[in-house]
Formats: structure tokens, sequence, C-alpha cells
């Protein structure tokens, strides 16, 4: 049998990591990314990975910017880009998709996988592929210089569902000889409302926001969550909870979630962001002009507060980080985030298309 190809999309930490593990599992890997820039060092001195007392050295099949080349017979395309660009991959790389491919969002935040599918058949997409997402990176990394990207940890679990939910053990089976931490979600709104992003990366920067304006240099999670922060982070996870709870849906509590893919014990969100060895030294952004605003708000937060809106569940606190961040960065993010309409849900009949997505074959639209 001919050996299974991998195409990653993007060359951020998470990316490279993806790739580079990938790659030392001996699989072919091709390696795409939007901008030369990015890569430029790459493609003419590989890179290393670094993780304990362990330097990898990473030579690829393929680094550059040409999609068509990255994907061609490639069985499985991981994404691993931020959020807000997956409807334009989506376009992008709809003329060269193949059937029988697997597309894997990593991660989707919320509802990357049906708006990737609704992007596909925007566009006239008619291959057909298994569309799927992880609900969280399967790395913590950084980017130490050009060439060196450090693992700063490893997830115990990653949830991943197909769209297909039957799909979902034919990807996790395909990927299991090289993530072995995969675990199989019930569908995509398990993976979805179990938006950790979403739920820690705004409220910290927000409520650190004077901090990051004026250039202060300090641990993201070990400084930047004070007892208070985590009181705004708890309150966000009950409102995505109650949500989930609406819908039927059963998801992960921001305190499950720390002891499921970190091995924390469980006592308060507080302590458990304190204890994690793979939070430590790890820096707050330089600029609130940052992903976890721009990101994680539109992909993450704006979603949730109107499927709450629509369901009669209250989202004070999601509402009041969708406002600061609208208003820190100048951008209105409840249009230009992932709206019901993006997505193709009804606001009609929202529970009956998210239930619908819940068991949904192969032709799902709502």
């Amino acid at each position: 049998m001919r050996k299974m190809k991998y195409t990653v999309i993007g060359a951020g930490n998470g990316g490279l990591v993806i790739a580079g593990y990938i790659s030392k599992k001996g699989f072919e890997v091709n390696l795409y990314n939007r901008s030369e820039e990015r890569i430029t060092y790459i493609k003419k001195h590989d890179y290393t990975i670094h993780s304990g007392y362990h330097f990898d050295k990473i030579r690829l099949n393929y680094v550059g910017t040409n999609l068509a080349k990255a994907v061609y017979q490639s069985d499985v395309i991981i994404i691993v880009i931020t959020a807000d660009g997956h409807d334009e991959i989506a376009e992008k790389i709809a003329p060269y998709l193949e059937d029988d491919q697997i597309v894997l969002l990593v991660p989707g935040r919320t509802l990357g996988a049906l708006l990737f599918d609704q992007t596909l058949r925007r566009v006239g997409c008619k291959a057909n592929i298994i569309i799927a997402e992880a609900n969280t990176l399967f790395f913590a990394a950084r980017l130490k210089t050009p060439g060196l990207v450090e693992i700063k940890g490893f997830k115990k679990e990653v949830s991943v569902s197909a769209l297909y939910p039957p799909d979902t053990d034919y990807v996790i089976a395909t990927l299991s000889g090289i993530f072995t931490n995969l675990i199989k979600a019930k569908t995509v709104l398990e993976t979805s409302f179990s938006n950790i992003g979403a739920i820690f990366h705004p409220v910290i920067s927000l409520l650190n926001k004077e901090r990051i304006l004026n250039k202060d240099a300090f641990h993201f999670y070990t400084e930047g969550v004070t007892r208070f922060v985590a009181e705004y982070i708890e309150k966000v996870d009950l409102e995505f909870k109650a949500i989930s709870s609406v819908i039927g849906i059963k998801t992960l509590s921001a305190v499950d979630w720390l002891h499921s893919r970190y091995g924390l014990q469980k006592t308060s969100i507080y302590t458990m962001i304190k204890a994690n060895p793979t939070y430590k030294d790890i820096l707050a952004p330089t600029t609130i002009n940052c992903r976890y605003i721009w990101e994680d708000i539109p992909a993450g937060l704006v979603p949730m507060s109107l499927i709450g809106n629509n369901l009669g569940v209250p989202t004070p606190t999601i509402d009041y980080f969708i406002e600061e961040g609208s208003k820190i960065l100048g951008i209105d993010f409840r249009s230009t985030g992932r709206t019901l309409y993006k997505l193709g849900l009804s606001t009609n009949n929202l529970i009956l298309d998210l239930q619908n997505v819940a068991i949904c074959e192969e032709e799902i639209i709502i």
C-alpha cells in the first residue's frame, strides 16, 4: 500500500510542530503558508523542534506558497491557522480538493467545521471529503527563533469530531499511529462548545489590558490570572455550559478540561492554571491587537452569544467581552464574526438546526 501523505496548512508554532511530528514518524509532509516571509528561513535551512532534552532537525517534503502543489494527492490535510482564516482557506483550497481526503481543523474553535463546509458549498466544491475539527491544539508550543520551535507541553487528550459523526472513528483511526492522544467527541457541537481558547484568552487579555498597553512583561497565565480574573473565566465558562445544556450537548467545564488535557488535580480554575507547568513560562502578548482578541472573540464568543440570545440563554459576561474587544480594536466583531447566517443556521428554528448538525447526514443544510 502507498504510504499516507500529509499536508499541513499554516507555518505558525502549531503548524510547524505538527508537521515536524508527522515527519519524524516517517511520513511525507508538505507545508503550506500563505505568505513567503514566515517560511523563508525554513526553506533554506529546515528547522528544529526542541522538546525536553531532545533537538530534532526537521526536513519536509515541500515548503511553499503553492497551495495546489501542497495538497495534491495528500490523504490528510491539517489546517493549523487562526480561525478568522477558515473561510478564506476553504475558498482557496476548494478547487484542489479530491475525493476521500480528510480535512482536519486544529482547532476548529466554534463551529469551524460547519463554517468550512458552508464555504465549500458556496463556492461549488464537489469533492467528497471528510471535514473534522479538534477542540484544541495538539501541543503547546512557542517559536524561540526563526528555526527553533519549543514544545512547552503535550495535551493528554484532544477531542475530535467529524462534521458527519459516523466518520469520526475513521478520522481518529487514520491519525492514531501518529497522534495517540485523540479521543472521540460525539459531534462538532461537543468540540465547538468546549472552545477553551474563547473562554480563557479574551478574559485574561482584556482584564490585563492596561499591563499589555503599557508594554509590561508578564507571564500570561501564571501572573495574568488573579482570583478576580479567574472569577470571570468561570462566569464565561458557566454561560458556555448553559447554552450547551439547552441544546442537550454535554461539554467539559474549564476545570474538567484542565484535568483531562493536562492531568491536573481538580480544584479551582485559579489554582489549576497556577499549577499547570505547561503555562509557566508563556509570556503575555506585547500588543492588545493580538489573536486572543481578533481570533477568539469573533470565532468563539460571537457565535455563542448569538446562539444564546436566540435560545433565550443570557450571556452578559460573554457580551461584555465582545463589546470590550470591539471597542479597544475598533472592530464590530458581531458583524465580522461567525454569525448564524455565515454558519448556515436559521434564526427561526435554531434549536432544530443545531440538533440536525449533531445527527447530520451527508446533506445537512438546514
